[in-house]
């Protein structure tokens, strides 16, 4: 007995794990447990002989504990673990996936009660996992529904507007980020809603302006009513989509001056609006907010983003153009001149380039005389008549007669105020640009205010004139301009000298000067565009002021011409052939500089005078047509030959009617090609048999070439052999001597 307490004491403690596995409970003796081998706690293999109620309990504590284990892992699916470097194993897990019914109805509880256990207690709010195809697939569904919706709210409109004018606030109600029910618009549906309600207005709205009708105090017939109430709506929807679309714009600008970061969708919606509000002013300009609009269309055209300004500006030069009653020109150009004064010097070009498509042209400086003469004339005689006529009938013809011209007269008034219009509109638009030229000259919208003073310079008063072309000359000499501020600058000058300026006395001698000094800085790069402002002010200067410019001066700009022929696009060089030839024609004196043997006067010619009076191109010739007669266009090569051999008859078609501007557009090749397209030649000078035989004789040529060659080759190799046979060796004597010594 004292062994085996010893024994006893000696072992090993059971731990409570292993105690729970082997049913050992706390209050019973160690007689009731079964007598167990040595190694019996190493050994996997070895089975323990226990009686029937202690086996029930081990398999009830491993039920519940597989049990507690699924509970914990319901929802998920273990993977294989991973070995990281420095933390070893790591145990991975994945989300399971719903099952379907299929699956839930194949298995069936009653059979398995493990299952139906797991049933009963897996926990009820379990989220379902979606992927991102299937996001993306329901949010597609859900934009193609509402477009759905939305073309069949317009077409049922369109279809009846007065019956149905209530489905626009359906459509207005798509233009929020949400709906009055709490759905949220996606960008789509929402750019959609605001395309296709501009779309019906252009359709639905009136071209009259809508006025207000009191229902209260006046007494309207059935049909009229229901008219009225029709408008009252259509103007009031109307007004909320004016007021969406604005709130967008606001929103965008309050973004940009507090330095905000702009989001995609509020870009994309800007440039939604903008353009939705451009379409209504072309498509209904004398509407209701049509002047509300332009106000807010013109804090656009000095938008950042150069597409809100290109859009705005095409907006705007559309709208000069085809504005008949002038009272939207009128507003659009007075608010321009606001914004220009509030931001002096930061403006975009787009601004003021709009302006060159005003109808200040239509504006004839003696039609108010000559108007004013008629009418007097016309009463005049009508007083006559009813004093000195006596027989009533005589009278009477006489005067209806009268009558018709008087009223005709009367319709001249009208045209008088769309006269008073545009002098207004002329006003404002010369406001904007001398107060440039004063007090912004070195601002980047100097160059499109002196292309617009260019284009409108004739309808100035005289008196400004003299004041204009001394500015001008400020400009040329003391402000560092750009070769087209400065062409733009001579073309304004020579437009005043050409029209009722040649009363003034000013002699235009310094800008001959400027404008022979920059022809040669234009070339068939970028700048080939301003090829058509020289040739207008060159149809000025060596045509119509012809008489005014010296021998010396014409000669040297024909010179300056054929030089630049050769480094502008085929256009030019036709306007500059069209231009030489007729002058040559108009001035006989010129033909000297088609004879390259006599000279006329002394002196030699210098090309970079900038002088033209004192260039001496009278001692030169055209030498720049020979190039031109080796030209690739086929037109510049029969014009020049035409010009060489001094004869009018042209072989172009409809050469002789040809403007030199004509030239430049009808035969444009910016786009790479031949404009008009030359014709492939049919007829082939030398067959196929005549080709192979030439190509065959010039082969053999070469061929006998080539051995002539190694000839010769192989007779300089033997005679340089034999030439070293001539020679004394004296270093290989002087190393045999060396050895032997």
């Amino acid at each position: 007995m004292a062994k085996l307490k010893k024994k006893s004491i000696k072992a090993k403690p059971i731990s409570k794990a292993r105690q729970s596995v082997l049913g050992f409970q706390k209050g019973k003796t160690k007689s009731s447990a079964a007598v167990k081998p040595k190694n019996a706690f190493h050994s996997k293999k070895t089975a323990f002989k226990t009686p029937a109620d202690r086996v029930e309990e081990m398999e009830e504590t491993y039920r519940r504990k597989v049990l507690a284990e699924m509970k914990e892992h319901d929802n998920v699916n273990h993977l294989l673990p991973i070995k990281v470097k420095g933390k070893g194993l790591i145990n991975r897990f994945a989300p399971k996936q719903s099952r379907t019914k299929v699956d839930a109805s194949a298995a069936d509880p009653a059979d398995d009660p493990l299952a139906s256990d797991v049933t009963c207690q897996r926990p009820l709010n379990v989220h379902e996992t979606v992927s991102l195809t299937d996001i993306l697939l329901k949010r597609e569904e859900e934009i193609r529904e509402k477009q759905f919706y939305i073309g069949t709210v317009c077409a049922a409109l369109l279809e009846n507007p007065e019956a149905r004018i209530e489905n626009v606030s359906s459509l207005l109600d798509l233009l929020n980020e949400q709906t009055r029910d709490g759905t949220i618009n996606f960008l789509a549906v929402r750019k959609t809603a605001m395309i296709s309600l501009v779309e019906v207005f252009k359709d639905i709205v009136p071209e009259y302006r809508i006025g207000i009708v009191d229902k209260e105090q006046q007494k309207l017939k059935k049909d009229t009513l229901a008219r009225v109430n029709f408008e009252n709506k259509l103007l009031a929807y109307y007004k909320q989509l004016l007021t969406h679309m604005e709130s967008v714009i606001s929103n965008y600008t309050r973004k940009l001056n507090r330095s905000e970061k702009q989001s995609i969708e509020t870009r994309q919606l800007l440039e939604m609006a903008v353009q939705c509000m451009c379409d209504l002013v072309l498509t209904h300009p004398y509407f209701n907010y049509s002047p509300n609009i332009i106000q807010v269309l013109v804090l656009m055209l000095n938008n950042t983003k150069e597409t809100i300004r290109k859009t705005v500006h095409a907006c705007f030069s559309s709208l000069f153009k085809t504005d008949t009653r002038l009272d939207l020109t009128h507003h659009t150009v007075r608010h321009i001149n606001m914004l220009m004064k509030k931001k002096q010097r930061n403006v975009f070009p787009e601004m003021i380039s709009c302006l060159k498509n005003l109808q200040i042209n239509r504006i004839n400086m003696n039609e108010d005389v000559l108007l004013e003469l008629k009418k007097q004339k016309l009463e005049k005689q009508k007083s006559y008549v009813i004093n000195m006529s006596r027989k009533e009938r005589k009278r009477k013809k006489k005067l209806q007669e009268l009558e018709k011209d008087i009223f005709e007269t009367k319709a001249e008034e009208s045209k008088q105020v769309v006269r008073r219009k545009l002098t207004e509109i002329s006003k404002l638009t010369f406001m904007i640009y001398f107060k440039i030229l004063k007090c912004y000259p070195d601002s980047k919208v100097l160059s499109v205010t002196l292309e617009g003073l260019s284009k409108f310079a004739h309808t100035m008063n005289i008196e400004f004139y003299a004041d204009l072309v001394e500015l001008l000359n400020n400009l040329l000499e003391n402000v560092e301009l750009g070769y087209r501020e400065q062409l733009h600058c001579i073309q304004t000058v020579f437009i005043i000298l050409s029209g009722q300026g040649e009363v003034l006395n000013i002699d235009p001698a310094r800008f001959y000067s400027h404008f022979y000094k920059n022809l040669l800085y234009v070339n068939a790069g970028k700048n080939h565009e301003d090829m058509e402002t020289i040739l207008r002010t060159l149809d000025i200067i060596l045509f119509k002021r012809r008489r005014n410019v010296t021998y010396h001066r014409y000669v040297s700009f024909v010179k300056r011409l054929s030089t630049l022929c050769l480094q502008v696009l085929p256009n030019g060089s036709l306007g500059l052939i069209s231009l030489i030839r007729s002058c040559i024609h108009m001035n006989q004196k010129l033909d000297i500089l088609l004879d390259t043997e006599t000279v006329v006067g002394s002196g030699k010619f210098d090309p970079f005078n900038e002088e033209p009076e004192f260039a001496n191109a009278n001692c030169t010739a055209l030498y720049e047509s020979s190039c031109m007669l080796r030209h690739y266009h086929p037109t510049i090569r029969k014009m020049i030959t035409n010009v060489l051999k001094n004869s009018d008859t042209v072989p172009v078609n409809a050469g002789r009617t040809l403007t030199p501007g004509e030239f430049y557009t009808a035969y444009n090749c910016s786009e790479m090609v031949f404009n008009p397209a030359i014709p492939h030649s049919t007829n082939v000078k030398y067959g196929k048999h005549h080709r192979n035989l030439i190509a065959t004789t010039l082969s053999n040529r070469q061929m006998l070439k080539n051995l002539h060659k190694m000839k010769n080759i192989q007779k300089n190799v033997n005679s340089n052999d034999r030439s070293k046979e001539l020679y004394y060796n004296y270093f290989a004597e002087y190393a045999k001597r060396s050895k032997v010594c």
